[in-house]
């Protein structure tokens, strides 16, 4: 089933009226071919011909309008999981958006045990940010976000979630990591993102983050273990930027 047939994609965009009357239309077309055809070679004298003949002709017309409507179905099937998946990432960067983001992580925290931690949140923001878009306007800083999001993906573990939930403004969680694996990670993205700006050749101008480290504690709600990570960003900001804090 070719799902990319241009004679299936012009038929979906047609109205619901036009695709039924297409389709009676062609079913009528070829029973009636298949009965005149029916008549002359076979002969209609008994019930049982009859009976054969219709069965023969339903199966002919039945299986390529079936096969259609298969196809035309997978087809609509693979749009929507599509775009359900479109829905839940960021255009720019291919990361998480907020929503997706919060649902999954409240989804771990709700599964760790009440005793545990369900891991480590990161709050990274870009520093100086709106200077590389009024130096080298917005296609550039959208190169630099898609970057930052790059950096961020390849530096965290398949069970690790990373979104972006502003403008240059992204988050991470690190499921059941410590203190030290969050440490480590957070450091890691820090010398990384350094390399953007040579990448992107932007002269002079550095791009550098500064990221805020919260570990999870029992019990704790998504939005406490944010602003705890939010209060370590800040700090890394007072502090001259290009840093990791934590506590």
């Amino acid at each position: 089933m070719n799902i990319d047939n241009p004679w299936m994609t012009k038929f979906g965009a047609l109205s619901p009226f036009k695709q039924v009357a297409i389709m009676v239309g062609m079913a009528v077309i070829s029973s009636d071919i298949l009965a005149v055809l029916g008549f002359y070679i076979v002969g209609l004298e008994t019930p049982y011909r009859v009976a054969a003949v219709t069965t023969g002709i339903v199966v002919l017309v039945s299986l390529p309008l079936g096969a259609f409507l298969v196809a035309l179905n997978f087809k609509l099937k693979q749009l929507a999981e599509q775009l359900d998946l479109e829905s839940r990432k960021d255009d720019l960067t291919g990361l998480l958006n907020r929503a997706e983001f919060y649902l999954q992580t409240q989804r771990l925290f709700a599964s760790s045990r009440p005793i545990d931690s369900a891991g480590a949140l990161l709050y990274i923001d870009a520093d100086h940010f709106k200077s590389i878009n009024d130096r080298y306007g917005h296609a550039k800083g959208d190169d630099v976000i898609h970057e930052l999001g790059r950096v961020i993906k390849s530096n965290i573990g398949e069970r690790d979630l990373a979104a972006r939930i502003g403008g240059e403004e992204f988050t991470v969680f690190l499921t059941d990591a410590d203190l030290g694996r969050a440490n480590w990670i957070s450091h890691k993205i820090l010398i990384a993102i350094r390399s953007i700006s040579k990448e992107l050749e932007l002269d002079a101008t550095p791009v550098t983050v500064s990221i805020g480290v919260a570990l999870h504690t029992p019990g704790q709600s998504l939005e406490e273990a944010l602003a705890v990570a939010d209060k370590y960003l800040y700090s890394a900001k007072h502090q001259g930027r290009n840093r990791v804090v934590y506590g």
